[in-house]
């Protein structure tokens, strides 16, 4: 019944030292309390900070502002704060991170309290120990499975970085994309009137005699296809509208609001290189990231093959093992182990020769996909150069083409107001002309397209 009285004694005055007695101090508690919540918030900050200038340094808006246009800039903003996507390979990273500091916490020993108690009817006993185990990493097993840990970690934020590019990327040409068919369909409705106009003006003339029944139909055949085209349009721009919503984190309930300027407003970067040097590859994450896995690969190796080698322990205990409250703590009742031991794998079925064999057919696997990744991006490079260049020769030629057919159209609408070439006659040049405007906006979006291309095969540097 003492001990019963004690052990409630005891609790009451624990419950009363750590809640009624501050009270007494609450000045100081709370400056304690401001203290740590200011050191808190100071610690978000800089988490924060830090967060938005590796953004940015991803995001290279030097680049981004040389297109001259601020709704893309912002877009490419939004995408690096808002897509769902860099956020799951954020919380990669962090998984990454916390998995090196689970690697660190292999190397320290472990602490643990255990506080055992038994009573019946003869004997009371209490136990309170706490005990100590520690494996001497005398081979390096576990520095090198933290050194593996460590790679991956690098691993992960370079495929962070190249993700990052690659949705940054991604956007841009869903955006230069939009632009191009909203350009599209201004002038596709325009040829869809003219030539509902043909179409009707060669009805008429068939009623006199001057056109065909073929005539007509093919007036109406290209009518109904000029139609079909406009539809199509518009359907691809919805979709390329959810596209970009979804990229920069946003709903798609309302995309048909997203603003955007006019493909004609946009700079095409005519100061690109026009070769590239082989050390650029350097700089590219996927090959950084291959580079740290293939490292990480080689110390799991090591770690396999040190397995198989003798592992040190040592462990102790330190507590007090009494049978009455009254004794508690009592040095008379102090107990102290202390043991250490050897760990030998004599049989294990094989199991740790094939776990290194698969280690090293790993390793092996990585150097081949290292080798690969270097090739395929030289091979991006020239993909990338090869055809921006095709691309922009073929826009200037264009450009000229819808000059000289502006001019021509002129000539021709010239003769018209002169009475020397029909209006029917007329209409189908300017349907030539708005064809060849069209191919010309086609062209110079695929510029635009390559430039990101280039900007993504070297790693965003440009």
């Amino acid at each position: 019944m003492n001990n019963r009285k004690l052990l409630v004694s005891f609790f009451i005055i624990t419950f009363l030292s750590t809640n009624i007695l501050p009270v007494f101090s609450i000045e100081d508690d709370n400056k304690k309390t401001v203290k740590v919540e200011i050191q808190k918030e100071t610690k978000r900050k800089n988490k924060k900070t830090a967060a938005v200038d590796k953004k940015l340094e991803y995001m290279n808006l030097e680049w981004w502002n040389r297109f001259n246009d601020p709704i893309l800039t912002d877009y490419i903003v939004k995408t690096a704060a808002e897509n769902y996507d860099i956020k799951i390979n954020e919380l990669k990273v962090l998984q990454g991170k916390a998995a090196v500091q689970e690697g660190w916490a292999m190397q320290l020993p472990a602490i643990s309290i255990d506080a055992q108690g038994s009573r019946s009817d003869y004997m009371k006993n209490y136990t309170i120990p706490i005990g100590v185990n520690y494996e001497i990493d005398i081979w390096g097993k576990n520095y090198n499975v933290r050194k593996k840990l460590q790679k991956d970690y690098e691993a992960m934020q370079f495929d962070e970085k190249a993700a990052f590019i690659s949705l940054t990327s991604l956007t841009a040409a869903t955006y230069f994309n939009i632009l191009n068919i909203d350009k599209q369909i201004e002038i596709q409705k325009e040829l869809v009137n003219i030539r509902k106009e043909i179409l009707e003006l060669t009805k008429v003339n068939f009623e006199y005699g001057l056109n065909s029944s073929m005539d007509v139909t093919q007036a109406d055949k290209s009518y109904i296809e000029s139609q079909s085209a406009l539809e199509t349009l518009k359907k691809d721009r919805a979709k390329l509208l959810n596209q970009l919503s979804v990229l920069i984190g946003s709903t798609s309930e309302n995309s048909n609001g997203l603003q955007r300027a006019s493909i004609d407003e946009i700079t095409l970067l005519n100061n690109l290189p026009q070769s590239i040097e082989t050390e650029i590859v350097n700089q590219r994450p996927d090959i950084l990231s291959i580079e740290a896995q293939l490292k990480a690969a080689a110390f799991d190796v090591k770690a396999a093959r040190k397995a198989m080698l003798p592992t040190l322990t040592i462990n102790g205990n330190w507590g007090y093992n009494y049978n009455n409250m009254m004794n508690i703590f009592n040095y008379k009742q102090l107990l102290l182990t202390l043991g250490a031991g050897i760990t030998q794998p004599v049989f294990q079925g094989g199991r740790l020769i094939a776990q290194l064999k698969g280690k090293k057919y790993k390793y092996e696997e990585m150097f081949n996909t290292y080798q690969k990744t270097i090739l395929t991006s030289f091979q991006e490079i020239n993909d990338s150069l090869v055809v921006l260049k095709s691309d922009t020769a073929k826009h200037s030629n264009d450009i000229k083409r819808v000059q000289n057919e502006t001019k021509y159209f002129q000539d021709i609408n010239f003769k018209y107001e002169k009475g020397a070439v029909s209006y029917l006659d007329t209409l189908k040049f300017k349907e030539t002309l708005l064809a060849v405007q069209q191919e010309e906006i086609q062209s110079k979006t695929e510029c635009l397209i390559d430039s990101l291309s280039l900007y993504k095969a070297v790693g965003g540097k440009l």
